[in-house]
């Protein structure tokens, strides 16, 4: 928007300094009132009460996306937990049947050794 009412500026300096002075000021109003009616168009579409109602929707979809992804963000966690907790469990559980099963081992061979040596 700024870089078109330099051009616009640009072109009408170039204007002023090849015209007459009568043409010159025709030129120079022109781009004063090419200048007012952006400003207005500016300040309508900002006063608009669709695009305020547009800018407000925006603002609550991102807090309500937000507050989405904070709680699926906890639910992840909580998952991850609990599947920790599971792996954790099933871990001790390997690790006793594993402790057992030695053991067993141990007393069967110490029994067949005992038995040999008779």
């Amino acid at each position: 928007m700024r870089s078109k009412l330099l051009i616009a500026a640009a072109v009408a300096t170039l204007g002023l300094a090849a015209c007459s002075k009568e043409h010159a000021k025709e030129v120079g109003e022109g781009a004063k009132a090419a200048a007012a009616d952006v400003k207005d168009a500016a300040h309508a579409i900002a006063n608009d009460p669709d695009v305020k109602e547009a800018g407000t929707a925006i603002k609550e979809s991102t807090k309500e996306t937000a507050a989405d992804l904070k709680e699926a963000a906890g639910e992840a966690t909580d998952k991850a937990q609990e599947l920790g907790d599971k792996a954790g469990d099933k871990a001790k559980e390997a690790g006793s049947d594993l402790k057992k099963d030695v053991k067993e081992g141990a007393a069967d061979t110490k029994k067949q050794v005992h038995e040999a040596t008779k």
